[in-house]
């Protein structure tokens, strides 16, 4: 993901309450008060013993013409330490020479100290992506973002979209270069980043550094068409292979990562294949004039060395026969799979051999699909392996990343499973940790709730090795809080939960993994399913080839391995307490293990749903969406469990001169939406520049919790995790039970549960 930045919006952000009518975000009437003026400041505040918590705001009152009470609490967060969120569990100490990242069996593992055996840990990553000018701050900015970031229990920075020319301003680099044209460094974004990174790693966090993503070669000759970002131009044209690899060798030096505990990993390219481009059909337009000649010679070549007569070469796949979209399929794989071997090679002789490094992404899984198990093979010489999805990632109709023109479907999780968060299951390599690179859910989507609980207990029972969400910021206003586009920093949904997560999926609880299955595939099979047209789409194409369920990754641990032939087979079964499951029809998951309950999707009022010992039932004024997640923080199992973390935020908008803003229908049949602007022309108002105040849904709902005998305190946290009241609780001889966010009721988005065993 690579798209141009600007700047950011507001920093005051409230939560919106709605008391007795029905939510209704298409419907809501024009307040006639502004809110109130805050009275009292937020202090700064963090504690390092306590575990994840969430993000929740208070309340004063403001009317709304054709509703009840609007209560508003205005929290202006310029007053806030970066430390708004409470840390999590997991240690947030300067790294060590110990904790250098290695790759041993099939996962991530620090280093540990040499002779002294059994001192390696396991480690699972959590984080986020930091993109274009985001990863240049100041040395202040810097720290406080590495402070922030730690306290949301974030362990790894990917490092995205560098390879740009620096562009220096007052306000410091954008990218790594001089300039275009040349593969110098700018030294003051040599500086800027290094420094960053070491800052980070004095909080505990690691980075992912990614080679490969926005470079545009510039145009040597008046005929040459440069793509955007070059791709996949760099892959097989030998002066743009080798401007990279002196790139690379530059970059890695000056940035001294040859045996630094602060680098976790090296991606090599994002985004980018011959052979995916090849299948979507784009290399005709991608490939033109001297570059297009320079392919055909390899391809003739090819052709020559395996004893075949000369043919045109195969840009366009469809009408090819079976031979020649196999034949034409190897060609484009070698030339992938030569240019990571370089490149690997090249990252190798800076690093060393125990760096962990990615080719490029297996598959992009979403509204836009690409890649294949083709890329299996162009893989072959990296050592862990990543994939990239989105749910209902954005529309561009008539210029990509015009933040001012954009859509929606608002569809959610649930809608196209199988295509996103089963179907990346499939991209996983026997024997490799595997990463999402990146994922979202992106705001202003009305079901964003659901993202975070369920991909980290779906990683949690698939056993994988990383979630990395795109992004926290891709421009230097870490510190604003609207929400905008793909960015964390002030999506209070995801923010409500993403320590709560975080802990939970570096926790590596024991009997959390599921039974594996293993599917061999060969060459040959590989190869023809790019051939195919299988555009990112495994789950769908092992379904109809071979007969493999595409929900089959609910019960089971799924792995791709290499094969003289098609095949399944499943080692010893594991114990595991992790559930994992959609109704489709009632639109809903249920999901957890023996530290974590779920529940995520469309309840109707007054209907009690459960998820092992949690039991919800949404109250008059909801919408009939909901995301619940319990999870424990006291490392001990629920059923015995003495500390528990309930997070149920609702969805998160913006503010025009009407109210919260709105989605609305973008075209005549309703399948897009979009936010119109209150003033202009424009067809969106802008994804980017978002007028604040952010206004959070009111969630009310009554939960029980299966504790049998137990007694139990409950009380609303506030936006630094801090308890902001009791509420009031019941219980009878089987459950604890309390009512939340109703009349009466502070808001809240996290709930801390206290149980007397």
């Amino acid at each position: 993901m690579v798209y141009s930045a600007q700047k950011g919006s507001p920093p005051c952000a409230y939560l919106l309450h709605y008391t007795s009518v029905p939510y209704a975000y298409t419907t809501l009437s024009r307040p006639i008060c502004a809110p109130l003026i805050m009275t009292r400041r937020v202090l700064p505040y963090a504690r390092k013993t306590v575990a994840a918590t969430g993000v929740a705001l208070l309340f004063c009152c403001c009317k709304f013409q054709g509703s009840d009470v609007v209560r508003y609490e205005p929290v202006d967060l310029r007053v806030m330490s970066p430390s708004f969120v409470l840390v999590t569990k997991q240690s947030d100490a300067a790294l060590g020479t110990s904790d250098r990242i290695v790759i041993r069996d099939s996962h991530f593992f620090t280093a540990g100290t040499p002779g002294i055996p059994g001192n390696r840990k396991r480690v699972r990553f959590f984080g986020v992506s930091l993109a274009l000018s985001a990863n240049f701050p100041s040395k202040t900015d810097g720290e406080a973002l590495a402070r922030r970031l730690a306290a949301l229990g974030v362990n790894i920075v990917r490092l995205h979209a560098i390879d740009q020319p620096a562009e220096n301003s007052a306000d410091g680099p954008v990218g790594m270069l001089r300039g275009a044209a040349n593969p110098q460094l700018d030294p003051q974004a040599v500086s800027d980043l290094s420094r960053f990174i070491t800052q980070l790693g004095q909080h505990g966090i690691y980075v992912d550094l990614n080679l490969h993503a926005n470079h545009t070669f510039p145009a040597r000759q008046p005929t040459d068409h440069i793509p955007l970002q070059s791709k996949p131009l760099p892959i097989f044209d030998a002066d743009m292979m080798s401007w990279q690899v002196t790139y690379v060798r530059n970059l890695l030096s000056a940035l001294r990562l040859r045996d630094s505990q602060n680098l976790a990993m090296v991606e090599i390219n994002n985004e980018s294949t011959l052979v995916d481009s090849w299948q979507e059909g784009t290399l005709p337009s991608l490939v033109t004039g001297r570059f297009r000649d320079e392919l055909r010679k390899k391809w003739n070549t090819y052709r020559k060395d395996r004893h075949l007569t000369a043919a045109p070469l195969p840009l366009d796949r469809p009408g090819l026969s079976t031979d020649d979209a196999r034949l034409a399929a190897g060609f484009f794989i070698g030339l992938d799979q030569r240019y990571i071997e370089r490149m690997v090679g090249v990252v190798k002789d800076e690093l060393g051999n125990d760096v962990p490094i990615s080719g490029t992404q297996i598959i992009h899984s979403g509204r836009w699909n690409h890649g294949g198990f083709a890329n299996f093979d162009v893989n072959s010489d990296a050592t862990f392996t990543d994939a990239h999805f989105y749910v209902d990632h954005y529309l561009f109709p008539h210029r990509q990343w015009n933040w001012a023109d954009w859509r929606i479907s608002n569809n959610w999780l649930g809608d196209s499973p199988e295509q996103t968060l089963l179907n990346t299951a499939f991209a996983r390599v026997a024997g490799r940790p595997f990463v999402i690179s990146e994922f979202n859910q992106a705001w202003p989507n009305q079901q964003a709730s659901d993202l975070l609980p369920i991909v980290t207990q779906f990683a949690v029972a698939q056993d994988w090795d990383g979630l990395i969400l795109y992004d926290y910021a891709h421009d230097r206003e870490w510190n604003a809080f609207g929400p905008s586009d793909f960015s964390l920093r002030g999506d209070f949904t995801k923010l409500a939960q993403f320590a709560q997560c975080a802990a939970y999926f570096r926790g590596l609880y024991p009997d959390t993994a599921l039974s594996q299955s293993l599917i061999a595939l060969s060459p040959d099979d590989r190869a023809m399913a790019d051939a195919n047209g299988i555009l990112g789409n495994l789950a769908s194409y092992l379904s109809e080839h071979f007969g493999i369920s595409p929900q089959i990754p609910m019960t089971r641990q799924i792995a791709l391995e290499n094969g003289p032939e098609f095949g399944v087979h499943s080692p010893a079964p594991l114990e595991t307490s992790s559930y994992f499951s959609y109704d489709q029809t009632a639109r809903r998951f249920t999901f957890g293990s023996a530290y974590a309950a779920g529940i995520s999707g469309y309840i109707p009022v007054g209907h009690r749903v459960d998820s092992s010992l949690l039991e919800l039932t949404l109250a008059p004024g909801s919408r009939g969406f909901a995301t619940a997640f319990l999870t424990s923080l006291d490392d001990k199992p629920l059923t015995a469990s003495r500390r528990l973390l309930l997070s149920i935020p609702g969805f998160t908008v913006g503010t025009d001169a009407t109210g919260p803003q709105r989605l609305e229908a973008a075209d005549l049949r309703g399948n897009w939406q979009t936010i119109r602007p209150k003033e202009g022309e424009l067809p969106s108002a802008s994804l980017y520049k978002t007028a604040g105040p952010a206004q959070m849904e009111r969630i009310p709902a009554t939960v029980s919790l299966h504790v049998s005998g137990a007694r139990g305190s409950v009380f609303a946290l506030d936006i630094l995790g801090r308890r902001l009241r009791a509420v009031a609780s019941r219980t009878d001889s089987q459950r604890l039970t309390f009512d939340i966010n109703r009349d009466g009721l502070p808001f809240a988005a996290s709930y801390e549960i206290r149980v007397e065993r």
